[in-house]
């Protein structure tokens, strides 16, 4: 079975006339929350996820801020090959497992608009926010977000990505894009309401496998990295995300009568109060990952197994999803109930693809959410959600969550605690692959992920605090060992990780600290460093009657050395290596940005201390990090 594209965009035509078509018509005002921090963009101007939907529950609506604090940082350091749009990974310990069944992890998440980060606006005039950051070596980082209401209940928001850089080494070429197309709709009598997306995220990374000699990096003084060797020549990573996504809300609760005027003429209208829901989702979606070689016989990979003249590996992979639920808000007239959640069933089958393999799957997973809402001063709420595959590919994986939180007030301060438990199916990717230079048939068992999380927080603008303590067991855990191939340890990894995040200073000094220390054992085939600290100093001055905010800083990330791992651009993954340790080096980034109204403007000398310290900047091994970069960025909000 094939995925047709032209079965994806008949969906796509479908999706959003329908909801587009019923928008225009004006419903009551919903109620917003507390918005009088001078940092957002306007008291009317908010976003949310999909579980944030303000339709018959509390809803988790964010107000869109255009602060100038952290604006600099516009995208923060993680373990990189070292150019814009490259492929990064996270220094962070895994939380829980991914649902249910997927390809791969994915070495460029951080960049686009896809399923995990899929976030709607609401507005009662149209707003508009554009940024765009332009660096050396052809550096462009373009984000747009445009939010437009129909009236008070509907809205559709466009957003676009991109960023293209040509790095300071050969064949580091990027070249990504993402769009991304969203709404939501309530009908004028409460009883039935949408969400819906359409994404597409198109990545184009040219691979040189990193420098071909350390020395030449770490002993030159040559002013042009573009002479330094590398180890691949004409190799590139192409890859595609694309879907659509639909949720419809059919409610029940007690209608009430309302008069309205249409016409010159009265109507009788009834309007419900949503109490109950049947809930319904379907979503379909494809990616595809190709990887290109002019020159297979280049000695940069052990093993050629096809073709000498060029290696075009290519895996394609679609999934359709469809769900229902039945759910009880937690609002029902104004009045927050004790208890409220959700359970139901989900549908998911697909196929993926990859030289000879083509593998179906099919799943059936029931899952469901409860909420208790207590208001006790020691406990506010506990929340338990979760799911288990009831048959299918990937038969008896579950994950369950439990969150309990509380706040305070009168010293501003909230606690929480978090627990995860999770098992699933490896990923496709370890269990079978066909390339030109790497092939493996594995038969796998399933891993675990256990975490608990507990900490607090000092809430306000003034100095706040948060400190956090977890501690994660990890069995059975599947990774890419020494030789590339995947593996998969026989035992637990027990593993802590804690966080300090503060802000403290003066009206006019400022001192931000991130600290993470983790802790795991030395043989550990999950591979951290110690400690990472990101460090902010910067002086904060409101002039010209406050009309202007300026501030000058400098920022700092250090991390302490370890055996990172190294990148295979075959197959766009990380895996164990045991002869570098990099690290312990300081990055510092020297800044100053201004804010007037709606328009943010910053410079930012990127690594000013490259070359007048150790040549030892990289983040993963033979990949160094830039040298010194100016960059520049603007940012500015239209909301009227």
């Amino acid at each position: 079975m094939k995925f047709r594209t032209k079965v994806f965009y008949s969906l796509l035509l479908f999706i959003f006339p329908f909801g587009i078509f019923r928008a225009f018509a004006q419903l009551p005002t919903f109620s917003k929350k507390d918005t009088s921090s001078s940092l957002v963009d306007s008291t009317h101007f908010f976003s949310f996820d999909e579980n944030g939907y303000p339709y018959g529950n509390s809803g988790n609506e964010e107000n869109l801020i255009n602060q100038l604090d952290g604006f600099q940082d516009f995208q923060p350091r993680q373990a990189s090959t070292g150019n814009a749009g490259a492929p990064e990974k996270p220094l962070i310990q895994v939380q829980y497992l991914k649902p249910i069944f997927r390809r791969s992890q994915n070495s460029f998440s951080y960049f686009g608009f896809q399923n995990e980060n899929r976030k709607f606006y609401d507005s009662e005039k149209p707003y508009t926010k554009i940024q765009f950051i332009v660096g050396q070596k052809q550096e462009i980082n373009v984000g747009v977000i445009h939010s437009h209401p129909f009236g008070r209940n509907c809205n559709v928001a466009f957003g676009f990505n991109r960023i293209r850089s040509t790095g300071f080494y050969q064949r580091q070429n990027t070249n990504n894009t993402s769009v991304n197309l969203n709404g939501w709709y309530r009908a004028p009598g409460g009883r039935y309401a949408l969400l819906s997306n359409i994404y597409w995220t198109g990545i184009d990374a040219q691979e040189n496998g990193g420098i071909a000699r350390d020395a030449d990096f770490e002993n030159s003084h040559q002013l042009d990295r573009k002479i330094v060797a590398v180890n691949l020549a004409a190799a590139e990573t192409r890859e595609r995300f694309r879907g659509v996504w639909i949720k419809q809300y059919w409610s029940f609760g007690k209608g009430t009568d309302t008069i309205s005027s249409q016409n010159d003429s009265l109507h009788l209208q009834k309007k419900i109060s949503p109490s109950w829901a049947i809930v319904h989702s379907v979503n379909l979606s494809d990616e595809k990952y190709i990887y290109s070689d002019q020159n297979p016989l280049s000695g940069y990979y052990q093993n050629v197994f096809r073709d000498t003249v060029q290696t075009k590996d290519s895996t394609y992979l679609w999934k359709l999803g469809n769900g229902i639920w039945i759910e009880r808000f937690d609002f029902h007239n104004s009045v927050l109930r004790k208890f409220s959640g959700k359970v139901g069933v989900t549908q998911e089958l697909g196929e993926i693809s990859n030289d000879t393999i083509y593998h179906h799957f099919l799943n059936y997973i029931s899952n469901g959410r409860c909420r208790f809402d207590l208001e006790k001063r020691i406990l506010k709420s506990i929340d338990v959600n979760g799911y288990y595959v009831v048959s299918g590919t990937n038969k008896s994986d579950y994950l369950f969550q439990t969150n309990l939180s509380s706040s305070i007030l009168k010293w501003r301060v909230q606690y929480f605690i978090s627990a995860q438990t999770a098992l699933q199916q490896p990923e496709f990717l370890f269990s079978n692959y066909s390339g030109n230079h790497f092939r493996w048939k594995n038969d796998f068992y399933q891993c675990g992920i256990t975490n608990v999380n507990a900490g607090i927080l000092r809430l306000g603008e003034k100095q706040p605090v948060s400190v956090s303590l977890g501690y994660y067991r990890y069995d059975s855990p599947i990774y890419f060992g020494t030789d590339q191939l995947p593996e998969q340890l026989i035992g637990t990894v027990n593993a802590f990780e804690g966080k300090l995040n503060w802000l403290t200073g003066t009206k006019s000094i400022k001192i931000k600290t991130d600290l993470t220390w983790n802790n795991l054992p030395s043989n550990s085939p999950i591979r951290l460093p110690e400690f990472i600290l990101r460090e902010s100093i910067y002086g904060n001055f409101h002039l010209f009657k406050n009309a202007l905010q300026l501030q000058v800083g400098v920022d700092g990330t250090w991390f302490s050395a370890y055996y990172a791992d190294a990148y295979n651009p075959n197959i766009s993954q990380f895996y164990l290596q045991d002869s570098k340790k990099i690290g312990n080096f300081i990055l510092l980034d020297p800044w100053l940005s201004i804010k007037v109204k709606p328009v943010r403007i910053f410079v930012k000398a990127d690594h000013i201390n490259a070359k007048l310290m150790e040549s030892n900047y990289y983040q993963i091994p033979h990949y160094p990090l830039n040298d010194l970069a100016l960059k520049f960025g603007l940012s500015w909000v239209f909301n009227d």
